[in-house]
């Protein structure tokens, strides 16, 4: 077995991986940025053998990187379960997660494999998560909110083996959290400082007719939606506009929908000039009618520019890196530590996560310098520009809000 700490080099290359750039790096200017993210092929100079080496789409790229000489993936039975209910490769949030696994499992020679639950059968949560554990994993990294209704009913059932709900906390059948065992390890994340400083630099690039667009009422989407309004709201103030409106729904789905393209095809159509997609493959369906409508979008979870021109920005949080040092911490102790067992871990602004894309993209802002923004971020860290956290209701707002 040849485990090992991946450390530092490891969790820099996850950064890369998931478009959350390196906030530390304030000197960037939107010259610096570098050329267009989108895929494209073009060909250079080996400067060694002089061998034409022909470089391929960004998705080929990562999948290299991800090359597994060891045979570290196994279809089922290994050391590590991913449990998801999306796919793997929706080029967002359960890709970036995916890849923090087998990122860490390949580097420290550990064996992975991924299990799917069915969204359409809340059984199948718990189902998946019995199957993983039957087939002898150690680690179950789970994916998702609807996952923490699985792990609160088993956590106590398979003490000898822990788990890592990343977006969950363990609840019961009436939603009701539950005290987390001491094989549980939790990783949340601030997401409506990822979802206001989205919103703020909208407004502040001068469109005003604004939408959202979320999966499911689970809180981390609600957390983006909520933040997303009071970065609005609070660019309004901050500009002195009081001709802003937002669109509000939920689409109850993840996956791409014809009913989602039909909502965001309807909101183009009637004015709205930009919506936020928050959940999984369901920006498919809204960049479609995008593209459809000369419309514009902002991704979620990971930077999504490289997916069109019509993608404006993205709220990224730094998924793959929290699970990667999650896996890393849980390996060098041999289990979860004391500061680990039974806790909840938040990541955002002051862990250098919740943000917009500024490093390794194309900034696509015409109104905006780089500069400004890293003021508005400095602000949050600081604490003289507050997002409020609680997702029992809507936040107060001034402009308008449309929920269908």
């Amino acid at each position: 077995m040849r485990k090992r700490k991946l450390g530092l080099a490891g969790l820099i290359l996850i950064m890369f991986l998931t478009g959350c750039g390196n906030l530390a790096q304030e000197t960037v200017s939107p010259a610096e940025n570098g050329t267009p993210a989108e895929a494209k092929r073009e060909e250079k100079e080996d400067e060694d053998d002089g061998a034409v080496v022909e470089m391929t789409s960004w998705r080929e790229a990562v999948q290299k990187m991800f090359e597994d000489p060891y045979g570290d993936y196994i279809e089922t039975g290994g050391e590590i379960a991913f449990l998801t209910d999306g796919s793997v490769e929706d080029g967002g949030y359960n890709e970036a997660i995916y890849n923090g696994v087998r990122m860490y499992a390949l580097g420290a020679g550990t064996s992975f494999s991924y299990y799917h639950a069915d969204p359409n059968e809340p059984e199948s949560y718990q189902e998946t998560v019995q199957r993983a554990v039957e087939d002898h994993a150690g680690l179950v990294v789970c994916a998702g909110d609807m996952f923490g209704g699985a792990v609160g009913a088993l956590q106590e059932t398979y003490p000898q083996t822990s788990f890592l709900l990343v977006d969950a906390v363990p609840y019961d059948e009436e939603g009701e959290e539950l005290p987390i065992a001491r094989n549980v390890h939790c990783v949340l994340f601030h997401e409506e400082q990822a979802g206001y400083l989205a919103g703020y630099m909208a407004v502040w690039e001068g469109y005003r007719n604004l939408g959202f667009i979320g999966g499911r009422e689970e809180p981390a989407v609600l957390r983006y939606g909520y933040g997303y309004l009071q970065g609005i709201d609070a660019a309004a103030k901050d500009l002195s506009l009081n001709d802003v409106t937002v669109n509000y729904w939920y689409a109850d789905t993840y996956a791409a929908d014809a009913a989602v393209q039909e909502k965001a095809d309807g909101w183009y159509g009637n004015g709205t000039q930009i919506i936020f997609a928050c959940g999984g493959g369901l920006y498919e369906s809204v960049l479609a009618a995008a593209e459809n409508r000369d419309g514009l979008m902002i991704g979620v979870d990971v930077d999504q520019c490289r997916e069109s021109e019509r993608v404006l920005t993205s709220a990224v949080k730094n998924i793959g890196p929290a699970v990667t040092d999650a896996l890393d911490e849980y390996y060098a102790d041999g289990g979860w530590s004391e500061e680990d067992a039974g806790q909840v871990k938040r990541y955002g602004v002051q862990e250098g996560c919740a943000a917009i894309p500024v490093i390794d993209t194309e900034w696509r802002f015409q109104e905006i310098p780089t500069t400004h923004f890293f003021e508005i971020y400095k602000q949050m860290k600081r604490g003289d520009r507050t997002v409020a956290d609680a997702i029992d209701a809507p936040p107060g707002v001034a402009v308008l809000v449309n929920f269908e």
